[in-house]
């Protein structure tokens, strides 16, 4: 059994975006979110220009905490967690990433190892509509929401 991926403190990690995230999208339904990230991820790489590139590093978690409905009480907790961990040489990565669900009531784990959510993810490195919506279709390595310099925002174009 692979070790867990999550850390319990995770929700003490800074927030990649202060967007109210609960609208629909693939994979989420229309349930809220809130996104956190190790500082680790707050050291990625931007490449500015017309080949453009994010690069997260090795190490990097991404937890994306997932409540009961699209409108949670202050009182509600989250349900489950979404995550990315950059793991390229991981066998179980697909992109560069591990991709995980982390039932908190458990604790359980359970790695994604179809391509479900990278091909979604996918969507991030091009013009989409989600996240800070990527108008100049740079690299973003999968991830939707790119912090700007180390804070909440969106990369400056």
């Amino acid at each position: 059994r692979p070790p867990l991926l999550i850390p319990d403190g995770y929700a003490s990690w800074r927030r990649t975006t202060d967007v109210r995230l609960d609208y629909p999208i693939p994979g989420h339904e229309d349930r809220f979110r809130i996104i956190h990230m190790n500082d680790t991820g707050f050291s990625f790489s931007l490449v500015q220009g017309p080949s453009g590139r994010v690069q997260f590093p090795e190490g990097t978690i991404i937890a994306k905490e997932i409540y009961p409905t699209s409108n949670p009480q202050p009182a509600d907790k989250p349900v489950m967690l979404t995550a990315m961990v950059k793991a390229s040489s991981d066998p179980d990565a697909r992109g560069g990433w591990i991709w995980l669900t982390k039932d908190l009531a458990t604790g359980m784990e359970k790695r994604m190892l179809g391509d479900f959510c990278v091909q979604c993810h996918a969507n991030a490195n091009e013009a989409h509509p989600y996240g800070w919506k990527n108008p100049e279709a740079v690299f973003s390595d999968y991830v939707f929401f790119v912090p700007q310099n180390g804070s909440i925002g969106y990369p400056a174009r």
